[in-house]
């Protein structure tokens, strides 16, 4: 299962996301089409409906309040009625006249069909005759219908919320010629054209709404599905993304604890051989004769016996500072005295790496308020981890400097210097710096140490930065609270 997962489960999750997009991809696509049908039937019907109107309108004055009037010429059987009429006009000829009397209007249509045939033919010839009163009919009332026409299409094409670029042809009633201008071109290329309808009574011209696009306002319709779509592609994306990081970081954690179980096991092993060696060479070499060389063999197992109970301590305290069960005591103390005496106490392991410390205390004392035996654990740690990985004979410069509002503490050396893209990590639990990246990767290491140096400082208030260049060594500062 572990090969799998660790095999398979980015490809799976960019099939998946793909998939995911493909369906949503098709949905909205389908989407589109169907709103794309929809938009051309909500014009079609707001251009017939203002048809409807302006007709009424046309002739209502003189029978405002007659409602059998305005229910005849606002019902769909007229409007239906009116459409095939204006759809048949090469067909028929037509008159239409309207008498007013005192209690009635009566409106009469005509209808008049050619009965001449083209010689030599069977079919008969349409004839195009006088429409009636449309040469009567005065060009400014015309116009005046046209523009209310126009207005009345506008009014619910604005009520879209959407500013859609349109145009108007307004063709003859017997020619079909367009006669205000627009060019043909641009009917015929436009993604909606609407049926001809007449705007009056009078039959005199038609009126015909051109929309050259209308693929933003089908998008604008769709805004709220395309924005949830969108948010859901990212939300899966997201969710992917947050598994992949976390099985990645869950990997390199369990990486990380098998190679600090091995370190540790090393560590451990170190001191104690150590210790061993030395009580079977006093015991072998009968050395209680010879006292020189057994309080040597004896500082030697002292000195490691203080370190591997130093590891022991590490180990627990990182455990103890997960579980909050660690609870730092506030004490008054001197940083520089805490500084001396770990110094003093690294001498042995200072001269078997053949390093030095450069530490020149100041005068006046560097008061802080903090656990001195966990701030101890910091100093000795950092002084131990610039012994281990700065190599043979590095020199260690450690200083103490008092600012108005912080005491800085220094440890500065001369080693081989971290690369820029490790020094965020370096503070990471479980980190070392992969193998073979610098000079110092032969070296065991638990990868805690650090990762508890920033715990502590941070927990007493204060912080830690590093500043590295890769062979010019490495500088860590500590900033804590100044005690005044």
């Amino acid at each position: 299962m572990k090969w799998l997962s660790n095999r398979y489960a980015y490809p799976l999750v960019i099939f998946a996301i793909l998939i995911s997009g493909a369906l949503q991809f098709a949905w909205l696509n389908q989407l589109f089409i169907a709103q794309r049908v929809q938009v051309k039937l909500d014009l079609e019907q707001t251009v017939a409906d203002a048809a409807k109107m302006s007709s009424y309108m046309s002739v209502v004055p003189g029978h405002e309040g007659n409602e059998n009037f305005r229910n005849f010429f606002l019902s769909p059987e007229w409007r239906q009625f009116s459409q095939a009429y204006t759809n048949m006009r090469y067909k028929i000829g037509s008159r239409f006249d309207d008498h007013y009397n005192a209690d009635s209007t009566i409106l009469n249509i005509s209808l008049r069909f050619g009965n001449e045939k083209e010689r030599g033919s069977q079919h008969r010839r349409v004839v195009r005759f006088d429409f009636g009163e449309p040469l009567r009919v005065s060009q400014a009332k015309d116009r005046r219908d046209r523009k209310r026409m126009d207005s009345l299409v506008h009014r619910e094409i604005d009520k879209t919320e959407f500013s859609l670029t349109t145009y108007t042809a307004i063709r003859g009633y017997a020619d079909d010629n367009i006669i205000n201008g627009l060019a043909a071109d641009k009917i015929k290329n436009a993604a909606f054209t609407s049926r001809q309808y007449t705007y009056d009574l009078k039959f005199f011209h038609t009126y015909q709404l051109v929309v050259p696009a209308i693929d933003g306002l089908v998008l604008y319709r769709m805004r709220y599905y395309l924005i949830s779509s969108c948010l859901m592609l990212l939300l899966t994306g997201a969710v992917f993304i947050f598994i992949l990081r976390l099985m990645h970081n869950q990997r390199l954690y369990a990486q990380a604890r098998l190679s600090f179980t091995s370190n540790m096991t090393h560590e451990l092993k170190t001191p104690v051989a150590t210790v061993a060696i030395a009580l079977e060479s006093i015991m072998e070499n009968h050395l209680e004769n010879d006292p020189v060389t057994l309080r040597n063999y004896l500082e030697i197992s002292r000195s490691e016996l203080k370190r591997l109970n130093l590891m022991i301590d590490k180990v627990l305290n990182i455990e103890q500072l997960d579980h909050g069960q660690d609870r730092l005591r506030a004490e008054l103390f001197d940083v520089q005295l805490c500084l001396q005496e770990v110094i003093g106490s690294m001498q042995l392991q200072l001269k078997n790496a053949s390093a030095s410390i450069q530490w020149q205390p100041l005068d006046e004392p560097c008061f802080v308020s903090g656990d001195p035996v966990h701030l101890t654990n910091v100093f000795y740690n950092l002084i131990e981890n610039a012994i281990k990985y700065g190599g043979k004979g590095v020199i260690i410069e450690v200083s103490c400097k008092r600012m108005s509002e912080e005491i800085m503490i220094s440890f500065k050396d001369n080693g081989p210097g971290i690369a820029a893209i490790y020094q965020d990590r370096v503070f990471e639990r479980y980190f070392r710096i992969p193998v073979g990246t610098t000079a110092i990767h032969n070296v065991k290491g638990t990868g805690l140490g650090l990762n508890y140096v920033k715990q502590i400082v941070e927990k007493q208030g204060g912080r830690i930065t590093l500043s590295s260049e890769v062979g010019k060594g490495s500088n860590f500062i500590i900033y804590l609270p100044a005690n005044k």
